[in-house]
């Protein structure tokens, strides 16, 4: 019942797709989404190329040697995945702008008075898409390669350099094969990122699939065009997942590590300390520093009484949505934590239902937009039949939609927090509580929720925070006159006000930000 509920968007956007071949949508889809493949194809590849490399460089440098500001980093370069992709390019774009610090500094040193006088790049391209994007999304790869070369035995990369093989030679002949898993994992990740982006690619210009599928919709109000291209995604999405499972199936064996022999750092002296320094500076600078620091500027320079207001307005309706889709959510886990407990079929039954993680937003909530107006045509024409009242819109463009879509895309991270805490935790005291004659509500309520309750409230505030995040579904989603702080920064962005909404993107950010760092010192308590 878990998987058919979450699998709604999906079986009802393959039948509208189907639905539409023959017709004028198919023609359009024909025509647009060639040109959309190939634009979110050389962004996935870029992107997922520069993240790769970027991130499986930083992992290396910090896990094996020791240079200044190494703590620092070690933490601090997670911290990009607390920007979302849509602000950090709202944020770029200003830093970039002809009113910005850089152009303005080229202006003071030129001489130059308007931006006809020197040239500067345009940043609304599809190579600025690529940088902000690479930029803030590095942080997979790296958190992957870093837990890959925290458990690796380091044996194999002593055996190297005792034969006389330098730390180059070492890092690409043995330790880039051995953590090959890690750094598909790590760019995979990334690559799915860049095709759940909505407002990043729409800003920069970029024709990505999701973008298109937005427009076609809202723009041109063709369904079935847009469920034609939807599907599409969700191909390309099993084929990301399908690769990263196949780059993890070795990953155990490959990542062991003996105890015996802790890894060690290399302590690095001269020119090698300062270009490991600036690389490491220049990767938290680009993806958390300029973002952040832009959002700060803004927010205190051109601090207004009625940039407040707009925030508040937007507040209210944000942390109801975030706090409702967090307990539904979470509850939705728990459940499945539960059922996956049961052996046979359940638990694959269990991996399909916490897929909607690695769809796109736009995806999901395109598919939820006429199965839910079809339910309310359907109770309201049994209301009127039964007691001659319209109820209206009960599902379709309410509240409820929106905390029905958090749930499908969120379910994996509520799932996942709360079945490594029953792993964790065992059946032990369970199994000693129905023995001992309680019921199976009683164990749940005194035994299963208070040894769960840490797990709970973390798996809550992870999706919270999500929620407060994600854009595209709110924005298809959304009740009229509705605002969230992310559609108002959307808004606001997309008109050239987005100063305006600086204070609340740097509320986003530091929201994300929090768990960011908690989920760092975690593991780092966990490291042995």
């Amino acid at each position: 019942m878990l998987v058919l509920v979450v699998g709604v968007p999906i079986i009802w956007l393959t039948i509208a797709a189907f639905g539409a071949l023959g017709t004028g949508s198919n023609g359009l889809t024909a025509t647009m989404l060639p040109t959309a493949l190939r634009e979110t194809g050389l962004l996935m590849i870029s992107v997922g190329l520069i993240t790769g490399a970027a991130g499986l460089a930083a992992a290396w440098l910090v896990t094996h040697y020791d240079f200044p500001l190494r703590r620092f980093f070690d933490w601090a370069l997670v911290l990009p995945l607390a920007v979302p992709t849509y602000l950090a390019a709202y944020a770029y774009v200003e830093f970039l702008d002809f009113t910005g610090p850089i152009q303005t500094l080229i202006r003071e040193i030129t001489g130059a008075t308007t931006v006809r006088d020197y040239w500067f790049p345009n940043i609304k391209s599809n190579w600025g898409a690529v940088l902000v994007l690479s930029a803030v999304l590095y942080p997979y790869t790296y958190v992957a390669c870093r837990a890959f070369f925290l458990m690796q035995s380091t044996s194999l990369s002593i055996a190297a350099r005792t034969l006389g093989a330098n730390g180059a030679r070492t890092f690409f002949s043995v330790v880039l094969p051995i953590s090959r898993p890690a750094l598909v994992v790590g760019m995979t990740l990334a690559m799915m990122e860049v095709v759940n982006d909505l407002g990043a690619v729409q800003y920069f210009g970029v024709n990505s699939i999701t973008a298109i599928i937005y427009s076609t919709w809202i723009n041109r109000s063709d369904f079935g065009g847009a469920a034609q291209l939807a599907v599409t995604v969700v191909l390309v999405i099993g084929l990301l997942i399908i690769a990263e499972q196949r780059a993890r199936r070795n990953r155990a064996y490959s990542a062991q590590r003996d105890s015996r022999v802790p890894p060690a750092r290399e302590i690095l002296t001269g020119r090698r300390r300062v270009l490991a320094l600036a690389f490491c500076t220049a990767l938290f600078g680009f993806g958390f520093g300029i973002p952040a620091g832009e959002l700060f500027y803004l927010s205190v320079r051109l601090y207004h009484p009625e940039t407040l207001a707009l925030m508040v307005n937007a507040l209210v309706p944000t942390i109801s949505l975030a706090g409702a889709g967090a307990v539904v959510t979470v509850a939705f886990g728990l459940l499945a934590a539960r059922l996956g407990e049961r052996p046979g079929t359940t638990s694959g039954l269990i991996r399909i239902a916490t897929l909607g993680y690695a769809i796109p937003g736009t995806v999901l909530a395109l598919g939820l937009l006429q199965p839910l107006g079809q339910a309310d045509l359907w109770f309201n024409r049994m209301t009127m039949a039964l007691f001659d009242w319209r109820p209206g819109l009960i599902l379709s463009g309410s509240m409820a939609a929106l905390v029905y879509v958090y749930a499908i895309r969120f379910l994996a991270v509520s799932h996942s927090t709360l079945d490594a805490a029953m792993r964790k935790r065992g059946r032990a005291m369970l199994d000693a509580s129905r023995a001992l004659g309680a019921s199976r509500m009683r164990t749940f309520l005194r035994i299963d929720l208070p040894t769960l309750s840490p797990a709970i409230l973390s798996a809550a505030m992870l999706v919270f925070v999500e929620i407060v995040k994600e854009l595209p579904a709110t924005l298809l989603l959304r009740p009229l006159g509705v605002e969230t702080l992310a559609t108002l920064i959307y808004s606001r962005a997309n008109v050239g006000l987005f100063a305006q909404a600086a204070l609340p993107a740097l509320c986003i950010v530091l929201a994300g930000t929090i768990p960011v760092i908690l989920a760092s010192w975690a593991g780092d308590r966990r490291k042995v």
